[in-house]
């Protein structure tokens, strides 16, 4: 585990819902889906949106740390517009940038071009193309909606071999027994 303990880093990126899964009327509107991973626990949070922007992207980290279930001090996203701003364009913070520095978490920038430097937030979402879009229909959004929680649900309750054969939640609730100062939350 690379980590040194959960919320030590949390991988975030946002991913385009193909539209052949969508059996529904859209009504011209696009679907996105949010993944944040913790590298320590593997434990992933997802959110649904209608927009790629730095509003939905502010609104999903202000639910982070709820939804993990303990608190993070760095958050690692890709250079994409729906976090941060170009720093050769403005040197104004975008609303997402705001809002993790207001709840006093470190944000890391990969270097431009270097998904791989995502990488666990990257294959989380080819896997999800995989298991979740490339095989299933939607018929409403209310559908996507419970289809992509119990797909979360189902991933943070499966053993992972990198994990010693304990799934992510196994291994966030093991860590905080554990640990004496963490017994009060």
């Amino acid at each position: 585990m690379e980590g040194e303990y959960p919320g030590d880093k949390v991988q975030i990126d946002i991913k385009y819902i193909p539209d052949e899964c969508i059996r529904f009327p859209s009504y011209g509107s696009k679907y996105y889906q949010i993944t944040g991973i913790d590298e320590y626990s593997r434990k992933r949070v997802l959110k649904v949106v209608k927009e790629k922007s730095t509003y939905e992207t502010k609104k999903y980290v202000l639910e982070l740390e709820k939804q993990m279930g303990f608190q993070i001090k760095t958050i690692q996203v890709d250079n994409g517009s729906e976090f941060v701003n170009d720093e050769e364009r403005t040197d104004r913070k975008s609303g997402f940038e705001k809002v993790v520095n207001a709840l006093g978490i470190g944000l890391r920038r990969i270097r431009p071009y270097s998904p791989w430097q995502n990488g666990k937030v990257e294959r989380s979402h080819r896997e999800d193309g995989k298991i979740l879009y490339n095989c299933k229909v939607f018929t409403s959004e209310k559908e996507l909606m419970e289809q992509v929680k119990k797909h979360e649900k189902r991933y943070n309750n499966t053993a992972k071999t990198v994990l010693k054969f304990k799934s992510p939640n196994q291994v966030v609730s093991e860590y905080f027994s554990k640990c004496n100062i963490c017994l009060d939350n």
